[in-house]
């Protein structure tokens, strides 16, 4: 019988994008990971979610501004399988959303890369277990979480934990402060569209993407599909795809049929865009987004639109009154419409490769990962290919 460590220098819990970048930067500064996930697939929401769109890492002005785990995860999912970036992103002026550095990917093959890239790096992968709660020591410090899978309850301990799960659940198991934030009815679906036209976010011949998104609910309704209680996460799931279902009728009616047009993957996990957040030192809110930041870990564009290139603090990743814990990926400090330029894969990735490691260097250099002196945390992302403020860009 295979035995399993109880013990980790990082743990990691959540293995979408966010989980997967801290695990692979922890274990490839040669710390002992592991990476929890409740599904069966690395990636999260781009893979078990379905969003195969990954958003760009440039300016949309022909500057890529975010790097290293980001990038490298940027074309990972082309390796078994289709996606190309688009040529002259480079250049200066103004571009449209596609012809900005961004690709789409098969969510199956991104999923087959980012097992290979895990495995090759060394990191233990629980799929299948689910978070329960945390333990803390001293009253404040995050010593070990409990899980759930088919062994049953597993106690897991580490020096250091990194909370990718999306939603704050390691954080808000400990008491940490937290804020909640609001949501729309959304769903992504794989469909075969057979008179499908050619498209460049199309994944092959005869497939397509249907995309629900409730712009009417959030306005006149907001409260409903927050996300942030058990019934809700069902509420979301089954009202989305209650609204495909009249979608297929009402196509079927107007003169298509089910032999060509058809869903053929649902997503396996509910489609929230936000949840909750973390308090951390900083919360980057629109007022201040565009600022200067002393201990930038980071840039990142404006997904939306060209020019806007923003710095992320490190504070934001650093929850309040715990300790021995770092956020990742969409749970991070943010408020307001910020984090609707912090929810996605790409900063997702970069907060990971941060929250990694940050971990790391904090067990070299025997302190808690709040504690580690910013100067080294920065020389190391320097070496990483980072650029941590705006006027370092060439």
């Amino acid at each position: 019988m295979k035995t399993v460590p109880t013990h980790y220098d990082v743990a990691v819990i959540g293995g979408g994008i966010a989980g997967c970048a801290a695990a692979l930067q922890a274990a490839r500064l040669g710390r002992k990971t592991v990476l929890v996930e409740k599904t069966l697939f690395p990636g999260g929401l781009a893979t078990a979610g379905l969003i195969y769109l990954y958003l760009p890492l440039c300016d949309g002005m022909g500057r890529q501004v975010s790097f290293g785990i980001t990038r490298e995860l940027l074309t990972a999912g082309h390796k078994y399988g289709p996606g190309e970036l688009p040529s002259g992103w480079q250049s200066p002026e103004p571009k449209t959303m596609n012809e900005r550095l961004l690709t789409t990917f098969s969510p199956a093959s991104l999923v087959l890369a980012l097992d290979e890239l895990l495995e090759e790096a060394g990191v233990d992968i629980w799929l299948d277990t689910v978070f329960c709660r945390a333990e803390t020591t001293d009253g404040d410090r995050v010593c070990a979480v409990e899980l759930e899978n088919k062994s049953g309850r597993l106690r897991l301990e580490a020096s250091c934990f990194v909370d990718a799960t999306g939603d704050a659940d390691v954080a808000r198991s400990t008491g940490a402060p937290c804020d909640s934030g609001t949501n729309t009815l959304s769903q992504w679906v794989i469909q075969y569209d057979r008179p499908a036209r050619c498209n460049s976010r199309n994944l092959a011949d005869s497939l397509s993407r249907h995309v629900l998104f409730d712009r009417d609910q959030r306005e006149h309704d907001p409260e409903r599909y927050r996300g942030i209680s058990g019934w809700s996460v069902s509420d979301f799931a089954l009202a989305a795809r209650r609204r495909l279902r009249e979608f297929y009728l009402e196509s079927y009616a107007g003169g298509r049929t089910r032999n060509d047009l058809f869903p053929l993957l649902l997503p396996a996990v509910a489609n929230f865009r936000t949840t909750y957040f973390i308090r951390g030192g900083l919360r980057l809110s629109p007022e201040i987004a565009d600022l200067h930041f002393p201990d930038s870990v980071g840039l990142f564009g404006n997904w939306k639109n060209p020019g806007p290139i923003l710095e992320l603090p490190f504070r934001c990743l650093v929850p309040q009154k715990i300790r021995g814990l770092l956020a990742a990926g969409r749970c991070i400090s943010v408020a307001g419409e910020t984090c609707e330029l912090t929810r996605v894969i790409p900063v997702a990735a970069l907060t990971g490769q941060v929250c990694g490691a940050a971990a790391a260097l904090a067990l070299a250099h025997g302190c808690l990962p709040e504690e580690l002196p910013y100067e080294l945390l920065a020389r190391h992302l320097r070496a990483e290919g980072f650029f941590l403020h705006r006027e370092e860009l060439p």
